[in-house]
């Protein structure tokens, strides 16, 4: 996998470590707190969410055959394509 593929691949993880980064070096920079240190740790679940809620479910056709008898049934159909990748 080339450099391109790679950020491309993994952009949401890589911005997400970049704002997790410079904000731990805010907290470092002006003194750890509590509080600080809490909105960090919020900051950092806040971030983890989203990839966890866009993740596909489990497909309910399995094969290339139950798509085509899914289109050709008569009732309106929709396809969706998605990838986690």
């Amino acid at each position: 996998m080339n450099l391109v593929a790679f950020v491309n691949h993994n952009s949401y993880a890589i911005a997400a470590a970049i704002v997790l980064a410079v904000a731990g070096v805010e907290i470092v920079r002006r003194g750890a707190t509590w509080r600080r240190i809490a909105l960090f740790a919020g900051l950092a679940a806040l971030l983890t969410l989203p990839p966890l809620y866009v993740r596909s479910g489990a497909s309910v056709v399995f094969s290339a055959d139950a798509v085509d008898r899914a289109i050709a049934s008569g009732r309106p159909t929709l396809l969706e394509v998605y990838s986690d990748f």
